[in-house]
């Protein structure tokens, strides 16, 4: 026999059962059997790997002071006679998992789960005890991790001020996963600026607060700046001094982190899209806790999502080491099954049950004394013939099986187990099979509320109209959670409730169910589903009698109408968002056997909150909207209002000129002085009109085109022509480029708009200067380019020129309203192609470049 792996003293112990052995070794938890004085009889692999085969040698009740331990919360170290096997050595009680702190071997801070229970000879005379640890460090540290995670997403999704939310999530950060948290934010300036710094120890702040004027420099080689840039998280497991010589940005900088001794890092950029904007470090300065990547999956989760980012609790993992020593009696076995908190049992080689604990019974809905000496299948009939089946293949091929799922439906609800099955032998000789069960049907329902809050935010943002919204939600509660589903909102009073939605499973309850749509409660009903919707708090009826029928309806009619429907669990939630009830989702299943609980409350609740923020989104944008077209509209009517009057007062202040100039010379000059001056105002309010009347036609789509083919070289000559004196005036030559015909798809007038608007800029920012005119062929696009030789524009405002109302910051800002450009743009796009600007290749200034669609001669006719 090869040697045990765990720690075994008293050797001379009575061994009746050799299996024993085995089974204690392969246990995922750790096992310490004392006797009465508290002096070690024997212990385990994962014992020993806990607390040190020296430290369990000297075991002794005077001595149990000697393990370093702490009660949760309280933070109050554990007295010698406090621990779990000192009070069951003195009271002779079984003690069942107590959470303790404590510190192992290795001077790493863990938390267990404490266990213990007497131990009685063959004549009932206390022989010892039995101590059971279960490692759940690891369990722990996910929950904090997943709850810091959910907390903060939750607090991003809520709050419109995403600053002070940061800052709320630095705290959050410090409470159970960092020992510091830095956000860096990128300020208008383009550097970044320290917004919220948090330390768990307070005594630590005040030296973290000194890190303030040291954010990392965009831009720069460090590896903060290179998380920024590239947009990718980092995890530096164990920071070096020579990391943290490239992230220092002075000595003094050096010495601060220094005395902050931080010893693990991860790096988190935040991100929308490819926008960047800032940077999140959470650091570790505990000896004992090195970040790893799962912490970093967390944090990027986090990190990314920024609104939501909930995982999964996971279980914390138990050791399978393999127990290989048998050497204890039958009362040890008895005592340590009884004391286990995963379900355990051994068959002999004709899979008859020899021994198992009460989990085990529990699971299968059996007592205990029950099972022995029956196979699986003789007790639960068919739903024990998978069992049977994995354990003769263990038996026959002597090779265990690891973590095989395990569904079991007997009860109101399925239950998952995972199950390990492995042979036990003596030497040569095949004693049976151990098998060890741990229930994981909470963790695979947190799995599937995961998915399903996954599937419903990635369902509820692909709409902006909240009928869309609501039709989802009904759909998303009927295929994962009821039967049918009805929503009531809001009217625009406030007061009265419509009912605009309902899903049913199948179509013979949906043809029931839309029986039910005229009947939402009015105010001042007394329904449970006002109720609802007055107090903003959820209901739930996990069995519908009578009085809960009374309670739904409405009228006699109603009820009628849900007995037709025939609920037998109902659950009603608010819409709420921002403050704000905005309706109410109903829920039901008309299963015989299925009722609601308050796990599926809190995930309607979920479904409603994400809910309730997509319409309240989608009504505030189907708001702007409407502003915005009345806006649009209101000028579209106010422009073509003054049209009409100026009109009028351009025809009377031409036939004021003519008046003019019959009169004598002496006369006419000194008023023909002033009219030219209104003349000319005139126009300029003509022109401005023009243009805000272009705007409001482009705003509410009626700009119509008349397209046609148009020659565009002999239309930029003539234009040219047209607008000499204009160009004299201002001391431009203008030159034009255009050596052969190109023929657009085009509208005439629009096409001459936008280039006057372009010649009449050059002339305006470029005076005294030649204007270059070129008209090109690329491909299936006509072109046509104007090139000034001014100042230039500078190429961060290449973009924002060609929006409403941007003007020029120089003499001329106040000369338009910042629209000629913005409707150029519109009008080329209109056809089918743009208008941009770009840098001349040969010198100052600056180029427009207007491309249009060319013109294309009918099937048959040649090309010109």
């Amino acid at each position: 026999m090869s040697e045990p792996t765990g720690t075994f003293l008293a050797e001379s112990t009575p061994v009746p059962q050799e299996w024993l052995r085995t089974v204690l070794q392969l246990l995922p938890v750790g096992v310490v059997i004392v006797d009465t004085a508290g002096r070690l009889l024997a212990a385990n692999a994962a014992a020993s790997a806990m607390w040190g085969p020296a430290a369990l040698a000297g075991m002794h009740l005077e001595h149990f002071d000697s393990f370093e331990a702490y009660w949760p919360g309280t933070g109050k170290r554990l007295r010698g006679e406090e621990w779990a096997v000192a009070r069951t050595l003195r009271s002779r009680q079984t003690i069942s998992n107590e959470e303790v702190d404590i510190v192992g071997r290795d001077g790493a801070r863990r938390t267990i789960l404490n266990s213990a229970a007497p131990l009685y000879s063959s004549d009932g005379r206390l022989v010892g005890a039995v101590n059971i640890h279960v490692d759940i460090t690891e369990r722990k540290a996910t929950e904090r991790a997943e709850f810091f995670v959910s907390e903060a997403s939750r607090l991003l999704a809520e709050s419109l001020d995403w600053e002070t939310t940061l800052k709320a999530v630095a705290r959050l950060a410090t409470l159970e996963w960092a020992d510091y948290c830095m956000v860096d934010v990128l300020g208008p300036d383009g550097e970044l600026h320290r917004l919220a710094l948090s330390a768990r120890d307070p005594r630590r702040q005040a030296l973290l607060d000194q890190t303030l004027s040291f954010p990392p420099e965009a831009g720069s080689g460090s590896p903060l700046a290179g998380v920024f840039s590239r947009g990718k998280p980092v995890l530096i497991s164990d920071l070096t001094p020579e990391w943290l010589d490239q992230v220092s940005r002075s000595p003094e900088h050096r010495r601060l982190l220094e005395a902050l001794a931080p010893r693990s890092s991860m790096l988190l950029p935040l991100a929308v899209g490819r926008r960047r904007f800032g940077i999140i470090n959470l650091v570790s300065a505990s000896p004992a806790r090195r970040y790893t990547k799962r912490d970093l999956g967390y944090a990027t989760e986090f990190a990314r999502r920024a609104a939501l980012a909930v995982e999964s609790a996971r279980l914390y993992r138990e050791a399978r080491e393999a127990l290989r020593e048998r050497d204890a009696s039958a009362a040890m076995l008895e005592a340590f099954f009884a004391a286990s908190p995963v379900g355990m049992g051994f068959v002999d080689p004709h899979m008859r049950y020899v021994r198992l604990n009460k989990v085990v019974a529990e699971n299968n809905g059996i007592p205990l004394e029950k099972h022995l000496g029956f196979t699986p299948r003789e007790l639960m009939g068919p739903a024990g013939g998978p069992i049977e089946d994995l354990l003769r293949h263990v038996l026959e091929s002597q090779v265990a099986v690891v973590d095989d799922p395990v569904e079991y439906v007997a009860g109101p609800e399925p239950r998952t187990f995972l199950a390990t099955y492995f042979p036990v032998r003596s030497g040569t000789e095949l004693l049976g099979v151990g098998g060890v069960v741990r229930e994981i049907t909470e963790q695979r329902r947190m799995e599937t509320h995961l998915r399903f809050l996954t599937d419903a935010t990635t369902r509820l943002a692909t709409s902006l109209d909240w009928r869309t919204t609501v039709r989802n939600v009904a759909e998303l509660v009927v295929e994962q959670l009821a039967d049918y589903c009805l929503v009531d909102m809001l009217g625009e009073d406030g007061e009265h409730l419509e009912r605009v939605e309902h899903r049913a499973r199948d179509d013979q309850l949906q043809a029931q169910l839309e029986k039910s749509m005229p009947y939402a409660p009015h105010p001042g009903a007394e329904t449970l589903l006002r109720r609802v919707l007055e107090t903003g708090r959820p209901e739930l009826v996990v069995e519908v009698d009578e009085a809960a029928m009374r309670a739904f309806a409405v009228s006699e009619a109603h009820q009628q109408v849900l007995e037709g429907l025939a609920p037998r669990s109902v659950m009603v939630v608010p819409l709420m968002a921002r403050g704000r009830t905005l309706g109410i989702v109903s829920a039901a299943t008309c299963s015989p056997t299925r009722r609601f609980s308050p796990r599926d409350l809190s995930q309607l609740e979920d479904l409603a909150w994400r809910a309730a923020l997509a319409v309240d989104n989608a009504r505030l944008y189907r708001q702007a909207e409407q502003a915005v077209a009345a806006r649009d509209e209101f000028v579209a009517v106010a422009t073509h209002e003054l049209r009409t009057p100026l009109s009028a007062l351009h025809l009377q202040l031409s036939s004021l000129q003519r008046t003019v100039d019959k009169l004598p010379s002496n006369e006419s000059e000194r008023l023909g002085q002033g009219l030219q001056g209104a003349l000319r105002q005139a126009d300029r309010l003509t022109r401005l009109v023009s243009h805000l009347f272009d705007v409001a036609r482009l705003g509410t789509g009626r700009m119509a085109l008349e397209l046609e083919a148009v020659e565009l070289s002999s239309l930029v000559h003539a234009l040219v022509a047209r607008m000499e004196e204009a160009l004299a005036t201002a001391g431009c030559v203008a030159v034009v480029h255009a050596d052969a015909p190109v023929v657009a798809l085009a509208d005439r007038p629009r096409v001459e708009q936008v280039l006057m608007n372009l010649l009449t800029n050059a002339m305006k920012y470029a005076p005294g200067l030649p204007v270059e005119l070129y008209v090109e062929r690329e491909g299936d696009t006509a072109v046509i380019a104007v090139r000034d030789w001014g100042p230039g524009i500078p190429q961060d405002a290449r973009e924002r020129i060609f929006e409403r109302f941007t003007r020029n910051s120089g003499a001329h800002a106040r000369a338009s309203l910042g629209l000629g450009l913005y409707i150029s743009r519109q009008l080329a796009r209109a056809h089918g192609g743009d208008l941009f600007v770009e840098a001349p290749p040969d010198g100052p200034g600056s180029r427009f470049v207007l491309r249009l669609p060319r013109w294309k001669k009918p099937s048959g006719a040649a090309q010109g």
